[in-house]
This record gives structure tokens, sequence and C-alpha cells, in this order.
């Protein structure tokens, strides 16, 4: 007689203590968790892929208030049970895209659900910062799609998880576990400043615009200056664009927040083109769609894209600072001098 293997079980066992120590009731029932997992591995709606971010809270009104400049809108009740997160999931995710998420809220007999956003000001705290600290008399969980097939469970009392729905090994790395990496060179030669504004606005820009890419390859220049193997074959930015100048700018109100707003949907556009982004380590923009000679196929396994990134990476403690790649599927490398 066949036997049927599946995640599942193993799921179950799996979140067992991450859904006791959230305190959530909805959560007793690991099977809740594990239905919402699945489901945002993959989700789509209409055949549209989408991967919103998921909050479950015990008091959705005391987390509006600790957004303040937000917004928040319910769009409907349920049961507290797979078939309600099914529901909540149907209704909201196709409105839960930019700044705006999921919320359920925990009501013991029956779950609300709806949609929220935080302050539009592109230079605000993190939303996790604030919804997912200990110090908040409410609880919350945020469940989302990091990569298809990765999701990440993160809580306020302190449990984090990332979990692989693949073939991948236990001790694989998270897809953007280099995000951080990645902005702390893009900004390691910006004065003290703003210098935590500059790097929660370009952690939040990448980390929404890299989930959307379908991969991409951004080097950080050693010096102010395009350095030689990649100033050949490219678009070199006439006047570089300096986000640590704009984020300046926007926190003393000398310049309206539409102006980073827009140069982030540049970046984000040339991070769905072609070749190399360029940034300096003063954080300033330098080019996209920049080539270089890629290491030969035989002494790198991989695409194109894994070849060119070997070519960085041997030019990182040189002509290079950084050298960052995401495959198609989601999943980074980095490499710092």
């Amino acid at each position: 007689m066949p036997v049927n293997i599946t995640f599942r079980s193993k799921l179950i066992g799996d979140v067992h203590n991450f859904c006791k120590n959230s305190k959530l009731g909805i959560l007793n029932d690991q099977l809740n968790l594990v239905e919402l997992v699945v489901l945002l591995s993959r989700y789509q709606e209409e055949g549209v892929e989408l991967s919103p971010r998921v909050y479950i809270t015990s008091d959705a009104q005391a987390m509006a208030k600790m957004l303040p400049g937000g917004e928040q809108y319910k769009l409907g009740s349920s049961s507290p049970d797979q078939k309600g997160i099914k529901q909540a999931l149907k209704k909201c995710a196709p409105l839960a895209t930019g700044d705006w998420m999921i919320y359920i809220a925990d009501g013991g007999n029956a779950i609300e659900y709806g949609v929220f956003k935080g302050d539009s000001s592109p230079i605000s705290v993190s939303i996790d910062s604030i919804i997912l600290s200990k110090e908040n008399e409410f609880r919350a969980v945020r469940v989302s799609q990091l990569a298809k097939d990765c999701v990440e469970t993160n809580s306020s009392h302190g449990d984090r998880h990332y979990i692989f729905l693949n073939h991948r090994d236990e001790d694989s790395p998270p897809p953007l576990q280099f995000l951080e990496a990645l902005v702390d060179a893009i900004t390691s030669h910006v004065n003290e400043g703003h210098l935590e504004a500059l790097k929660s606005y370009l952690n939040k820009l990448l980390y929404d615009a890299l989930r959307q890419s379908h991969g991409c390859l951004i080097a950080v220049s050693a010096d102010e200056r395009v350095p030689e193997l990649l100033s050949k074959d490219g678009v070199i930015l006439e006047r570089p664009i300096n986000f640590s100048e704009l984020v300046s700018e926007v926190a003393g109100k000398r310049t309206d927040s539409s102006q980073l707003d827009s140069k982030g949907t540049l970046l984000k556009g040339m991070l769905n083109s072609d070749g190399i982004i360029l940034f300096n380590r003063k954080a300033e923009l330098l080019g996209f769609n920049c080539f270089v000679q890629a290491a030969k196929a035989e002494e790198v396994v991989g695409g194109a894209r894994k070849r060119a990134f070997a070519t960085l990476s041997a030019n990182v403690g040189g002509a290079l600072h950084a050298a960052f790649m995401q495959s198609q599927d989601g999943w980074s490398e980095f490499k710092g001098a």
C-alpha cells in the first residue's frame, strides 16, 4: 500500500515551541501556522505571484496606535482556523502590496482581518522594530515569504525561524541574509549624521526590491569613482544618485520625501535590468547595466550571473570593496573586503 510523505507532519512538530511561546490563541493549533506557511511559500491569485507580509496579533487596535501616521482597514472576520486563514489571505493578499501589509487579529472565537501600513515617510523606522518589540502590551507574529519555498516566522517573544519547503540542507543560509552586510558596505564611508536613517531606508528599499527582482548583481567600488573593470561596458550616470545626501535633506525637511521615493523607484528598475549595479562607499549610485569579462564556464559551476559574480569577487580587496549576487530563485551570495 502506498504511503504519503509530506512536509506537513514534520512542520507541525518543528513549530510547536514557536506557537506555544507566541501566547496567541489561534496558534494553539499548530496546523493554523503550518497552513499559513505553506500558503505563503508559493502564493498566487489569478496566476499572479504575491508575497504579502502577514502579522498575527492579539490586539489590532493597540498595534495601530503604535504606528503614528499609519492607516488600517478592516476587511472582514472569520473562524479562527485554517478555513479562516485561507479566507483572510484571499481577501487581503491582492491589496497587500507596496507599504500595505495584512493583519489577523486573534479574538478568541473569531479572527478579524484587514490591511494596514505604517508611516509613509521613506526614512521612518522599520515596522518590525515597532510591532515585534518585546516592550509592547500586545503580542505579535510576522509570517512572510523571503523567496519561493522559504518562509520566515518572527515574533515579539524573540523566536525566529526560516522554514524551507524544498530540498535545501538544514544549515542553508536564508535568502537575504547578506542584505545587512551589503548596506554596511554601501554606507561604510558615510558620516555619522543620518547614518542610521540611511541604513534603515536602504534596508527597506533593497529588501522590497530584491524580493521583486529576478536576480541581480551589485558591486561596491573601493573608491568614489567607477573602477576600470566596470567603466567600459555599462550606463555610468553623469550625476550619481547620492542617497546619503537625499536622506539628510529629507530628515532636515529641506526637500520633500517624494524626491527620495522617486530615486528609489529608479533603483528598483535598475535591479530588474541586466548587468551589474554599481555603488561607492558613500551610498552614491554610480551606474547600472555594467558588464565584466566573466570567468570561464569550466572554472565556475553556474550560469553567466554566477561567473560574473566570481569575477567581481576576485576584485574585492582591490578595485571593489564588496560584491553581492542574488540568483533568480531569490538566494544570495556576498563577498566583502
